[in-house]
């Protein structure tokens, strides 16, 4: 069996999965964007990787799309041509634009799933005339991107607000979120729309970046079930087969609330929270995907 790990930038976990493929028979081949080439004559065309075609594989793990969504669309329409499986689901049914944060919030509220009430702009003035509609302290999100939960601010007041989109506004939108009061936040991995484990990080801290977690995580032996139905309801929605799921339990009514649903998850921490072999779990599921 021979699958391609399509990527723009080699990640932090690209090698477990290429060791537990081995460790499986699999040839799993990482291939840049870049490195792609496409050549047409006529209404026929043909994507090749080192003079190979693509038609030699049997499924595409786009393990990150990025900027790179005109490839993206290229190999998604080969890969229809082809009949080649892909992963997630999400890139066949709508595209690669979908992972944008704007929209994931569009498709999970459409879907009557949990989620804070949100507000998006891309200008400034719309952004602070948003603002004046929340309470504080409410969160703000950048778009696109955010890697690490760089992209997950606090906003305490409007001086913050201030400092926070200075620099940036011009550069992406801003999603103004409601803030969910809750005693810590939920982690969950799924994989194949299957909850596969998951911890709970500690309370955060009050400060600008949020998303850092501060003090003990702790593995869940038993997940509470109404956590994990809306993680995989949430991740059914949007169509994202292999995800990291970011849960508050909303302290006002004891309702679970998604954060965010994180399509190409790191998942070295929740590694050693949870002592699960993520990556072979992932190549798991993509031979079995491939074989249907």
């Amino acid at each position: 069996m021979k699958i391609a790990l399509f990527y723009r930038v080699w990640f932090d976990t690209g090698e477990k999965f290429l060791a537990a493929a081995k460790k499986k028979g699999v040839d799993l081949v990482p291939i840049q964007y870049n490195d792609l080439v496409l050549r047409q004559k006529g209404a026929n065309f043909d994507i090749f990787y080192q003079e190979r075609p693509l038609s030699e594989f049997d499924l595409f793990f786009f393990r990150a799309v990025g900027e790179a969504t005109e490839w993206a669309n290229l190999l998604l329409l080969y890969a229809q041509k082809k009949k080649i499986a892909v992963v997630d689901d999400y890139l066949a049914a709508f595209g690669p634009k979908r992972r944008l944060k704007s929209i994931s919030g569009v498709f999970l509220a459409k879907n009557g799933i949990s989620y804070p009430r949100t507000s998006f702009a891309a200008n400034k003035e719309v952004l602070l005339a948003e603002a004046e509609k929340f309470k504080y302290p409410f969160v703000l999100k950048i778009s696109k991107g955010g890697r690490r939960g760089a992209g997950t601010l606090l906003i305490k007041d409007k001086e913050v607000l201030a400092r926070a989109i200075k620099g940036r506004i011009e550069k992406t939108g801003f999603l103004l979120q409601e803030y969910i009061p809750n005693d810590g936040d939920y982690r969950l991995m799924v994989i194949g729309y299957q909850v596969l484990g998951g911890f709970k990080r500690q309370k955060k801290e009050e400060r600008l970046v949020l998303s850092r977690s501060l003090g003990p995580s702790e593995a869940l032996k038993t997940i509470p079930q109404a956590v994990k139905e809306e993680a995989e309801k949430a991740c059914q929605a949007l169509k994202v087969e292999i995800a990291s799921v970011d849960m508050v339990i909303d302290k006002r009514n004891g309702k679970p609330v998604i954060i965010e649903v994180n399509e190409a998850p790191q998942f070295d921490v929740f590694e050693k929270r949870t002592g699960i072999d993520v990556a072979e779990k992932i190549v798991d599921y993509l031979i079995k995907k491939a074989k249907k």
